[in-house]
């Protein structure tokens, strides 16, 4: 779960990222030497890149993501993800109690 989250953090990283600099996937991949399924399946959070990829996006996007961004959009992420599910937890029990 915990790694479901971390791809999610770092895929929204980089996708807004090479937005902001108006770049195409192809663009990216062609200077990071990676394919284009490799980088959109980064930007959609089914893979955590390696740490020498991590670098070669951070240099070819012009960016420093360090630890703490990650960590900060984890921990909201994390959060936002418990508060939903207790939120979830409350409803079922509510439909139950309606059913006694």
């Amino acid at each position: 779960m915990e790694f479901e989250f971390l791809s999610e953090v770092i895929g929204d990283l980089v996708r807004r990222r090479r937005k902001e600099l108006n770049l195409a996937q192809a663009d990216v991949c062609r200077y990071a030497h990676i394919s284009q399924g490799q980088l959109s399946r980064i930007e959609n959070g089914l893979r955590i890149p390696s740490l020498s990829l991590m670098f070669r996006l951070c240099r070819v996007l012009n960016c420093d993501i360090s630890i703490s961004d990650i960590f900060d959009k984890f921990s909201s992420k994390d959060k936002n993800s418990k508060n939903k599910k207790k939120g979830d937890d409350e409803k079922k029990k509510g439909k139950e109690g309606d059913k006694s």
